[in-house]
């Protein structure tokens, strides 16, 4: 038996461990700062230098891929992504929003991008910096190793909970066996992965099509398949994904990239007054607004798929050598494949190509979600738009289950599946835990 019990370990599992791992030591104010920073550099230094313990049974992690950030590396892997969308203060670690700057100027680490063309305005003063996806990955596994979290990651698959006298039972499935895990508290930390969304021609396809038809994120779970795609290419997509695969593919053979709408270009994935002055401001009255507004001001702010300027400027150049062709308001009518793709758009057009890539994302639905359906049965709690509606400590109604990411966008907003929800979740959780402090001491090491 554990106390927390953590389902998934990427960024927000990670978030959720370091403020359990700092207790009291953590930040209270999860927004960042535009400009300066909150605690001394010296004192996040220190920081950075301290190794914590878990209490024995305190926490464990349970992911199926077995390793910390496995699934971000796999899908940064994939599309070839250098740089992250989020900038320098955005980042798992709940000590402070300037350890990661900190932590790369102790280590001379300048893997950085400046945002040139973000203008410095009365709506966003900055940060100007994005730091590379290698940097933000040895930056994790640093707070990994000063945690001594892979002591406490099971490699498993979590099918099922269900409470019980000591909190909750959940059913873990490996390679060899499954096995029940009681935990006081059960922090369910990943994504809504396990179901593709995709076109609605997709439901229309033949068993031969549909063993050759592509999801981004089969390509996440295997990133070598993106080394054996050749020849033309079609994918359907009008967020950083498509762009991304098409960044990468083109120079191997033309891509069609349909768009069911226009293709939509922004530094953020979100309007910037949520990243910017406004942030606070929008945050309060977010959580003022009824529940039942709350989804549509989500979808409003996200705006569906956008691609960065720094990638538009990518494809621009594919287009003009011919090896990019970007189809706006373009759906698939009907596709077939016979030693490869035949593919009606709703122009008309007729498409031939080797191989068929959907990005189209993950459809959010937990009232379908194995993971919660005795949940559901036992403790049946409202849901709006496929969403759970959470308390304020994104706690599942009575039962010791709590929710973070997109899952708990009702309560956190529509930065909820980024790093900003991640770190917010986590307050919110660890202080509805009470999160007792680890033991701790500081040894001599290299930050």
């Amino acid at each position: 038996a554990v106390d927390v019990l953590i389902i998934g370990a990427g960024p927000h599992a990670l978030a959720m461990a370091s403020r359990l791992l700092l207790g009291h030591e953590a930040m209270q104010d999860v927004i960042a700062p535009q400009e300066s920073y909150i605690r001394k550099p010296s004192e996040v230094r220190a920081h950075l230098k301290k190794t914590r313990k878990l209490k024995p049974n305190q926490l464990a992690v349970i992911d199926s891929s077995g390793a910390w950030m496995k699934r971000w590396q796999n899908q940064f892997q994939a599309l070839g992504i250098d740089f992250l969308r989020s900038n320098e203060m955005m980042h798992p670690d709940g000590f402070d929003h300037s350890t990661l700057p900190v932590w790369a100027s102790a280590n001379k680490r300048n893997d950085f991008l400046f945002l040139d063309k973000l203008p410095k305005n009365q709506t966003y003063h900055g940060p100007f910096t994005l730091p590379s996806n290698k940097m933000m990955l040895d930056f994790c596994k640093h707070l990994v190793r000063l945690g001594r979290l892979e002591q406490v990651l099971w490699h498993g698959h979590a099918e099922s909970m269900c409470q019980c006298e000591s909190g909750m039972t959940v059913t873990v499935k490996s390679a060899n066996m499954t096995q029940k895990v009681i935990a006081q508290h059960v922090i369910v930390a990943r994504g809504p992965t396990w179901r593709r969304q995709w076109p609605a021609f997709y439901h229309y396809l033949e068993k031969a099509s549909i063993a050759e038809i592509r999801h981004a994120w089969d390509l996440f779970d295997d990133p070598d398949q993106i080394s054996r795609l050749q020849g033309k290419g079609v994918i359907i997509g009008g967020g950083l994904t498509s762009a991304h695969l098409c960044a990468q593919l083109a120079p191997r053979g033309q891509i069609h990239l349909l768009i069911r709408r226009d293709l939509r270009t922004k530094q953020y994935d979100l309007e910037l007054s949520w990243m910017g002055t406004g942030r606070r401001q929008n945050r309060r009255d977010y959580e003022r607004t009824p529940l039942e507004e709350r989804a549509a001001i989500n979808k409003g702010v996200r705006d569906g798929g956008s691609i960065t300027p720094e990638l538009y400027s990518k494809m621009s150049k594919l287009q003009d050598q011919g090896l990019l062709e970007i189809h706006e308001f373009t759906e698939v009518v009907t596709a077939s494949f016979d030693d490869g793709w035949t593919i009606v758009l709703t122009d008309d057009e007729v498409l031939v190509a080797d191989y068929l890539i959907c990005a189209s994302g993950t459809y959010v639905d937990i009232s379908t979600d194995p993971l919660f359906a005795d949940l559901q049965k036992t403790h049946p709690i409202e849901m709006l738009g496929g969403l759970p509606v959470l308390t304020e400590s994104l706690q599942w109604g009575s039962a010791p289950v709590y929710v973070m990411g997109n899952m708990a966008a009702l309560e956190l907003g529509p930065d909820a599946v980024n790093m900003n929800g991640a770190v917010r979740g986590a307050l919110r959780i660890s202080s509805a835990l009470g999160s007792p402090a680890p033991s701790s001491r500081t040894r001599a090491s290299t930050v």
